[in-house]
């Protein structure tokens, strides 16, 4: 659980976001950052204030204190309108665009934080004021693939940037001196057994691991999201590292594209009857247990085409029934099932994954 920011300590970190595609990574990266910092010097808006607080007025205080601002660049944080078709950075109301302002005006540092969806830097000259001028930072990336990777290259920004780590004191006493020699001799013991478990473990881990890559998910796949008709899709495995694209998924007779599909013909003129996914992430295996997968994907109207929507997938192989952890990785990975997260819908849907029979 979060606390609130205290009023006689200012956050040192505030994180600016889109609620409509960025609640998700937002909320997860305030968790993170609170690990290390301490939740008091992280500030995310209303879930840091008080109840009968005016929000407007305690974001203005935060940003006042000069904090280190994060700025998630998500598809709709620039691209976002209002219900006639106007751009939301444009309108002084719009909260992001209050905050850039304010955080700017403070002379604050700012790390604009390229999220999922975007596979590059907006041109920031073309955008009004003032995001035309986050160009002129350095930007990192903040990727769910690859979070753990980005998270440190943020955390050692911040600590270059003053934020200090939270520390952890101990309140232990120390033993008395005539008891020293029996503490250490138990504390070695304790260390001792401790290694032991853990090469046990790892030795485990290792063999696991290495069966499981030399198997490999390498290959074609058919995929159902919910009732929806299953599609094709490959996956290309290296080590660690996971890639996925699929065959062309046809939404022309989908009732939840209809809405969009018109949308689409309006815009460009063309028919939207189809679209593909392409993803990048990690597999993991562990000593006993299914394997695991993680991924973020971008929905194209084409290969390397427009984004239309991104999110996550994630998804645990299964053994045969009745052979639980002592069925053959090989029997794991013949099928999967998991989540698939839309950030567009801000929800997430069954998807089931069975490999297809090697030709």
């Amino acid at each position: 659980m979060r606390r609130h920011t205290p009023n006689d300590m200012a956050a040192r970190i505030f994180i600016s976001y889109r609620t409509s595609d960025g609640m998700d990574k937002a909320t997860a990266l305030a968790r993170d950052l609170g690990a290390v910092f301490g939740d008091d010097q992280v500030f995310i808006d209303k879930s840091d204030l008080r109840g009968g607080s005016v929000w407007r007025q305690e974001v203005d205080r935060a940003l006042s204190e000069r904090p280190v601002l994060l700025l998630l660049l998500t598809p709709l944080l620039l691209d976002a309108t209002d219900d006639t078709g106007v751009l939301r950075i444009t309108q002084p109301d719009d909260p992001v665009r209050r905050e850039l302002t304010e955080a700017l005006a403070a002379k604050a540092e700012i790390i604009p934080l390229l999220c999922d969806g975007l596979d590059a830097a907006p041109r920031t000259e073309s955008l009004p004021a003032p995001f035309d001028q986050i160009g002129e930072r350095t930007w990192r990336r903040l990727r769910a693939y690859d979070w753990q990777h980005d998270l440190q290259l943020l955390i050692a920004d911040l600590r270059a940037l003053g934020v200090q780590p939270r520390i952890a004191t101990s309140t232990m006493p120390e033993p008395p001196r005539d008891r020293r020699t029996t503490w250490m001799m138990a504390g070695l013991a304790i260390i001792v057994a401790v290694l032991a478990v853990a090469f046990w473990q790892w030795n485990a881990r290792t063999a696991a691991a290495a069966q499981a890559m030399r198997l490999g998910l390498t290959g074609d796949w058919a995929a159902q999201i919910e009732s929806n008709p299953p599609f094709d899709l490959t996956f290309r495995q290296d080590g660690a590292k996971l890639e996925l694209i699929s065959a062309p998924v046809s939404i022309a007779t989908l009732p939840e594209w209809q809405a969009y599909r018109q949308s689409w013909r309006e815009r460009t003129g063309a028919a939207l009857d189809r679209v593909v996914y392409r993803g990048e992430g990690t597999v993991r295996t562990d000593p006993g247990v299914p394997v695991s997968i993680d991924v973020a994907w971008r929905l194209e109207s084409q290969p390397g085409g427009v984004g239309i929507d991104s999110g996550n997938l994630s998804a645990t192989s299964s053994a045969p029934p009745g052979e639980g952890a002592s069925a053959p990785p090989a029997a794991w990975q013949a099928s999967m099932a998991g989540r698939l997260w839309s950030n567009a819908d801000q929800a997430d849907r069954a998807i089931k994954l069975e490999r297809k029979a090697r030709r």
